[in-house]
């Protein structure tokens, strides 16, 4: 899992030196760790990567507040783990404590007490980890036809069989059925697959995308789960749907 970290504080202003050590601890703790500088770029990376956690050290609870619920309000899915500096100013136990508390009501899935301890923050960052992926059922998706879609085993299961998908197709499906609801980009896709590493070009995501259609289709009744939002991308439709063949796509067919 990617560790996307941001720091934002006021006083003293060393986030960079902030960034790197948080960054040191989470690749020791077997993270693949990455500087952001701006909110903004942090958000756009979360939702790129649904599978990325995003770390934020600052000395504001109410930035905190403030980006949580930005995020949360714009799709963002991933775990935000908040690092909350005391502020200069004497403040008691009880006031510390509301402040947390009001981050996580805000959509932070932890937020501790900054500076922390390495040990600490790598256990948090894996208990943070396990509990994002969940059990293994919630990872079974129904689809039309009676069919059932398990991305732990890469199979669609139905009435009349058992197809089976590759390690690629079954991410690309993952993804589109964990962003129910949004439009999937294919930047986003090649993310999700590649993490920007030995990227092949974007035109394989409509390989992987016309592959799982036609493994599909006769085990979803003709029906198509895959709708293409021309000119954005894919969004994944569970009840299915009857795709429309295009003047072009019919002549082909004959």
């Amino acid at each position: 899992m990617r560790v996307l970290i941001l720091a934002s504080c006021a006083y003293p202003k060393n986030n960079a030196d902030v960034v790197e050590m948080l960054a040191d601890y989470a690749a020791e703790g077997g993270f693949e760790a990455e500087a952001i500088t701006e909110p903004q770029d942090l958000c756009s990376a979360l939702y790129r990567d649904p599978q990325s956690m995003g770390v934020i050290w600052t000395d504001s609870a109410g930035i905190a507040s403030v980006i949580c619920r930005n995020w949360r309000q714009a799709g963002v899915k991933n775990v935000l783990f908040v690092l909350l500096v005391p502020v200069s100013n004497p403040t008691t136990i009880g006031e510390e404590i509301a402040k947390r508390v009001q981050i996580l009501g805000y959509g932070a899935d932890d937020v501790q007490p900054a500076p922390i301890d390495k040990i600490e923050f790598i256990a948090r960052l894996a208990a943070l980890a396990r509990r994002d992926r969940g059990p293994a059922v919630e990872r079974l998706v129904k689809l039309p036809c009676e069919a059932v879609f398990d991305a732990a085993s890469g199979t669609v299961a139905h009435p009349g069989g058992i197809v089976l998908l590759t390690q690629r197709e079954t991410s690309v499906l993952e993804l589109l059925a964990l962003r129910q609801g949004s439009i999937v980009t294919k930047e986003m896709v090649m993310n999700f697959l590649y993490g920007g590493r030995d990227e092949p070009e974007m035109k394989i995501i409509d390989v992987y995308i016309c592959k799982i259609r036609t493994k599909l289709h006769a085990a979803l009744g003709g029906l198509d789960i895959i709708q293409t939002v021309w000119g954005r991308g894919y969004q994944f439709i569970p009840d299915g749907f009857t795709p429309v063949l295009s003047e072009a796509r019919v002549r082909a067919a004959g």
